[in-house]
């Protein structure tokens, strides 16, 4: 695998330098520079081009005369915030709240807010029918990459083609944080391709050494006219753009809006390279795999051979070093790769003790007593089984909703629309089981205590179920057809196999056993259990509880043979009549209790 990787950056370069965007994006570019009359003593000037070619929209980022230097700002996004521009707070969430953005970028974009603004919402529109492409060259770049953020905030994904950011020559602009506030947006790295020479001063001008505080992301087509090779993993891209600055000493950068440096050359040699499959060859005591494949993409971009790497051939580079740092970052991407793949595996697995947990139940009804009851006792080695199959799941779904609930509102949003009826359907499986442990081990008040990601899938379930149901309301009432039978009536069709819609139901039969026996010590218990008994027939009425509680050996009977003693053979009521009559026998079929009351 390790082999694979490292030569996948060469082919990936191979295949970019190939094709089309690739080359109308740096030719928009140059076009717009040589078009546009940048007035030399203008100051936050941003001059924005666009260009079509067949169904894609390309848009280009110009700026007027900068000079950059290493002592470059930056400006933490909470100072931002207090300043009253928080443009790009929707990147903060739980787990990165915060982060630091160069402060010229972010001058750059307020001074000319009003217009970014204007071409937002045009090409919000526009990418539900054409690709958008976003560029820049030098400072532009940086400027292209904070629009195209922006932008994709502002985007409807499930109408809108994602738009692609192509930066050529462009500086860093964020930190650490930056970094991983756009990782919480799982989509959002592979729009952003950064083109950048090893012999351009400007994308290297924040980095005198890696403890600069910038950091990159999205991937980085490293390059020279001799080759080139795509990388993604943000330390080995910071490592080569620091070992390589000796190419380019120049610091401070002058004039870097607009200055051009060609890389209209460098693609064209890059693509003459790689239709003519001109690769480098490795020396014999160079076929090491992982080693091997570094190296390779080492001499691609710095134009030598892979035996004269370590011969020092380049001066103040030091390779031997530099290899085994990249050494180290491509196994720790395996190592994610690893663990992206094995996440997969555990969902795989988690729907296998989903299965098992439904065998369970129907098992369990089978026996004369409910899931729950049967848990609850444990006295049978698969009970036992059943534990280790809902520790597992517990564990997972804990997981999954933690990472959920800490991801960016939209992100967040997108990840739960996509888990919603899993986690639905986990919630109502293993809760009551949970709840069962719960009040065996002498629990009393669970409500308190509830596991917050219980908590969570029930509220994000409850919002959902809202907008249905608005959603619904309105095409009713513009199409009165669409009026349908009863929410009631089909969910009476399918109630013998149907878990409680409320997770929590077992808490309240758990808390009416106690006010049963705290009958003569509490003066609230018998008005109490009226409420429940209220509660319960509001879900029998709604077809909302399994058929299972009236199993004969159910905490629900227990209750209800302790309530009937309580409240006596005079006290009517329509709970009370339909059980005495036993109309719920017919309950499993959908029948519902009230049918002869």
């Amino acid at each position: 695998m390790n082999d694979q990787i490292s030569s996948a950056g060469l082919e990936i370069a191979n295949v970019l330098v190939t094709s089309p965007p690739l080359h109308q994006s740096w030719n928009a570019v140059q076009k717009q520079k040589l078009q546009t009359a940048a007035d030399p003593n203008a100051k936050m000037a941003l001059y924005i081009s666009e260009t079509k070619h067949s169904n894609t929209i390309i848009i280009s980022f110009l700026t007027s005369p900068v000079t950059l230097h290493n002592q470059q700002p930056m400006v933490s996004s909470l100072t931002l915030k207090d300043k009253g521009f928080s443009l790009f707070e929707f990147l903060c969430s739980k787990n990165a709240p915060s982060f630091f953005v160069n402060e010229l970028a972010i001058e750059f974009f307020k001074f000319n807010h009003k217009n970014l603004e204007n071409l937002r919402k045009e090409l919000v529109e526009s990418s539900k029918s054409s690709r958008i492409v976003i560029t820049g060259h030098s400072f532009g770049g940086a400027v292209a990459t904070l629009f195209t953020l922006w932008l994709l905030e502002s985007l409807d994904f499930s109408k809108a083609k994602r738009p692609l950011c192509i930066t050529f020559g462009s500086p860093l602009i964020g930190d650490e944080k930056l970094r991983q506030c756009v990782l919480e947006f799982s989509t959002w790295t592979s729009c952003f391709l950064n083109v950048a020479s090893i012999n351009d001063p400007v994308p290297k001008v924040f980095l005198t050494s890696q403890a600069s505080g910038y950091k990159p992301f999205g991937t980085f087509l490293l390059c020279s006219s001799s080759g080139g090779s795509c990388f993604e993993d943000a330390d080995a891209i910071l490592q080569l753009l620091v070992e390589t600055n000796s190419q380019c000493v120049q610091n401070p950068v002058p004039n870097s809006g607009t200055q051009l440096f060609d890389y209209g050359k460098i693609l064209n040699d890059l693509k003459t390279k790689a239709l003519s499959r001109d690769d480098f060859e490795l020396v014999e005591e160079d076929r090491v795999p992982l080693k091997a494949g570094i190296k390779t993409q080492l001499a691609a971009i710095l134009g030598v051979l892979s035996s004269q790497l370590l011969q020092q051939q380049q001066p103040n580079i030091e390779f031997e070093s530099l290899i085994k740092k990249m050494v180290t970052h491509e196994r720790k991407l395996v190592s994610q790769k690893t663990k992206v793949y094995s996440s997969f595996l555990i969902l795989n697995e988690a729907k296998k003790y989903m299965a098992n947990m439904e065998w369970y139940k129907k098992e369990s009804k089978d026996m004369g007593i409910g899931y729950y009851d049967r848990y609850r006792n444990k006295r049978y080695p698969s009970d036992i089984v059943a534990q280790e199959y809902k520790k597992k799941l517990y564990n997972y779904w804990h997981d999954t909703v933690t990472e959920a609930a800490n991801k960016p509102q939209t992100e967040g949003a997108a990840m739960r629309v996509r888990f919603l009826f899993a986690g639905t359907n986990y919630r109502r499986m293993i809760e009551p089981l949970h709840i069962a442990e719960y009040y065996k081990e002498g629990g009393k008040n669970y409500v308190e205590e509830r596991p917050p990601h219980f908590v969570l899938l029930e509220q994000w379930f409850k919002e959902d179920e809202k907008k249905k149901k608005e959603k619904r309301e309105r095409e009713e009432r513009e199409n009165p057809q669409l009026r349908s039978a009863s929410k009631s009536n089909s969910k009476a069709k399918s109630v013998a196999s149907s878990l409680n819609d409320d997770s929590c139901f077992w808490v309240h039969v758990e808390e009416a056993l106690i006010l049963c026996d705290e009958l003569a010590s509490n003066p609230d218990a018998k008005q109490k259990l009226i409420e429940f008994e209220h509660y319960v027939l509001g879900t029998l009425e709604n077809f909302a509880v399994t058929p299972d509680i009236f199993l004969a050996q159910s905490s629900f009977m227990r209750w209800w043979n302790k309530y009937k003693e309580i409240v006596g053979s005079s006290y009517s009521s329509k709970f009370t009549d339909a059980m005495r009559l036993h109309t719920y026998r017919k309950y499993e079929d959908g029948v519902s209790v009230l049918a002869v009351v």
